[in-house]
């Protein structure tokens, strides 16, 4: 008698399909995973244009409409937008960051302009200089006028950061921060 020295074809098949199974379970939360780092980096950035936009508020009794205008560097050297109506622009080539700055409102900006999220953003809106805090953070999708998220409603904001539906409003869904 002989000895089998090797796996039969049923074995090899049941370990192929477990593999398959762990990775169908685990691939979607490590893009998960990957895209929270990303929007943790570019609301990081957000939140210190926040700031100095609020600085300057201060000093100037007005808001920037542009970045050179900030005590900031903004190493960010495209201008690819994600929104149409900002006054000022930068990117990096998978988000963008924008001022909108007016007579009748302010905001700043950071969406996605690349990758499965396209589309997703955040934003500050507000009329004072105590609008640039981390409470005013709303996370966004925008449906027009720019770059257009093309998943169903709630598919970046919701699932990814739990943040539940507040409005639509001019071409854009928001969700409140939690």
């Amino acid at each position: 008698m002989q000895k089998s020295l090797g796996f039969t074809l049923i074995e090899l098949l049941v370990v192929v399909l477990i593999i398959g199974i762990l990775a169908a379970v685990a691939v979607p939360q490590y893009t998960k995973a990957v895209e929270k780092s990303r929007a943790a980096q570019a609301l990081s950035v957000l939140k210190s244009l926040g700031q100095a936009q609020q600085s300057y508020y201060m000093a100037n009794g007005t808001y920037a409409s542009s970045f050179d205008q900030l005590d900031i560097e903004v190493a960010w050297t495209g201008n690819e937008k994600w929104y149409s109506g900002a006054s000022d622009t930068r990117s990096n080539g998978d988000w963008s960051l924008q001022i909108i700055a007016d007579s009748q409102n302010h905001a700043l900006y950071v969406g996605r302009l690349r990758g499965e999220y396209k589309g997703g953003g955040f934003g500050f809106f507000g009329t004072g200089p105590s609008s640039y805090d981390t409470e005013s953070i709303i996370c966004m999708e925008r449906v027009s006028d720019g770059i257009v998220f093309e998943k169903p409603q709630g598919d970046y904001c919701t699932k990814l950061f739990h943040a539940p539906f507040q409005a639509a409003s001019g071409g854009t869904r928001f969700f409140r921060m939690p």
